[in-house]
């Protein structure tokens, strides 16, 4: 099975200053990366900040995100059926995300989805809607 990630570009945004990625993220975001243990391996764990809007705030050293984005990436998993489709598995955490910063955009008609035994979200898509969603 393949791996991607599909995480809202509004849950997370960077910066690199001084040579650290400070990222800053959504209050949603943050409890999915707690939740899926999205700092394992990084040691010791970078502190973090509240800032004023509610937002996580924490620094980075080049490893430490090069690390981080591997677990990003394992958040979201998918693979192509004998049919071709895209069968994407999504964790409850990273749907409601999705559905919350409308990441089916440009996808007529919205996907349908049922949920597996584990909770997963499960959405098929042809290439083209594939595309639309990685994007």
């Amino acid at each position: 099975m393949v791996k991607i990630s599909k995480i809202p570009t509004s849950s997370y945004t960077y910066k690199i200053i001084n040579g650290k990625y400070v990222v800053n993220f959504a209050p949603d975001m943050w409890h999915m990366i707690i939740e899926q243990n999205g700092f394992a391996g990084i040691h010791p764990v970078p502190h973090y900040t509240v800032n004023a809007e509610g937002r996580y705030v924490i620094e980075f050293t080049v490893a430490q995100w090069h690390t981080f984005e591997i677990h990003l990436k394992k958040m979201t998993t998918f693979e192509i059926n004998s049919s071709g489709k895209y069968v994407v598995s999504i964790p409850p955490e990273m749907w409601h995300m999705i559905i919350k910063h409308d990441g089916f955009a440009g996808i007529h008609p919205v996907p349908h989805h049922t949920v597996n035994a584990e909770g997963m979200y499960i959405v098929e898509f042809g290439l083209a809607d594939w595309r639309t969603f990685q994007n």
